[in-house]
């Protein structure tokens, strides 16, 4: 890990929770490829787990009177059965394969007819989209717009979407914590400074995304998280297109 990190970190907390705190993703995406830039991939997904944990349980809670709890009780055991799976196979991707599939995720919604978008008000999407959610956390960090395909035939308004979004990623990068830190070994051990710092920039950011929220329309809303996503997916098939030719 070098020094670059610790300059870079901060900042870079900020500004994707702040991200993430006005769209429900994003933020996160670009956070995994900062991260796992610089650290080994196991190591990665803990250190953002904790930030993406911080960020989405800051935001849940800001925005608690607006989560959809009868979607939660069908979206849990869903992420239990994919956690289950990772358990016992053991899996963790290489960077190659880490940077090309956060880059390859957000074109994937482009492959499916448009009568395949779920709604996730219904207990069996709910589900799926905890069994899908999850297997794309363990496996590149984040689940990224393939959570919007749940949610784009919702009723749910911006702030209901955002709340529970956030309940659902803030369990998702639980599962994480204890699936690279607890079940897979890590590479190399973080600082505990390095913990507190990325838990008050998380926080901050959440909180100051709140006020631009609040200002945006649904349909602001639903057009700048679609355009900010495809620029940044872009950016890491770069990246681990040339970790994988290099």
């Amino acid at each position: 890990m070098t020094s670059a990190f610790f300059y870079i970190l901060l900042p870079s907390i900020l500004v994707t929770s702040f991200i993430s705190g006005i769209f429900g993703m994003a933020g996160g995406m670009i956070m995994m490829g900062i991260i796992a830039w610089f650290l080994p991939v196991n190591t990665a997904m803990v250190l953002h787990g904790f930030v993406q944990m911080t960020s989405n349980g800051w935001r849940a809670i800001l925005h608690r009177k607006h989560i959809q709890w009868s979607i939660i009780k069908y979206y849990l055991p869903g992420l239990l059965c994919a956690l289950a799976a990772f358990m016992l196979l053991q899996l963790v991707v290489n960077k190659a394969v880490l940077f090309i599939s956060l880059g390859v995720m957000p074109f994937l919604q482009y492959l499916l007819p448009k009568n395949a978008a779920m709604n996730i008000e219904q207990p069996k999407h709910a589900f799926l989209a905890g069994l899908v959610f999850s297997t794309l956390q363990l496996l590149c960090g984040v689940s990224g717009p393939i959570v919007d395909l749940f949610f784009v035939k919702s009723k749910l308004n911006r702030h209901q979407i955002i709340a529970t979004k956030a309940v659902t990623q803030g369990f998702g990068h639980i599962m994480k914590i204890f699936y690279f830190g607890a079940v897979v070994a890590l590479n190399e051990e973080l600082p505990v400074s390095l913990y507190i710092t990325a838990f008050l920039a998380a926080m901050i950011g959440t909180t100051l995304s709140g006020f631009v929220l609040h200002r945006m329309t649904d349909q602001q809303f639903r057009q700048y998280s679609h355009g900010l996503i495809i620029v940044i997916a872009l950016v890491y098939l770069g990246r681990g297109l040339s970790e994988y030719l290099g």
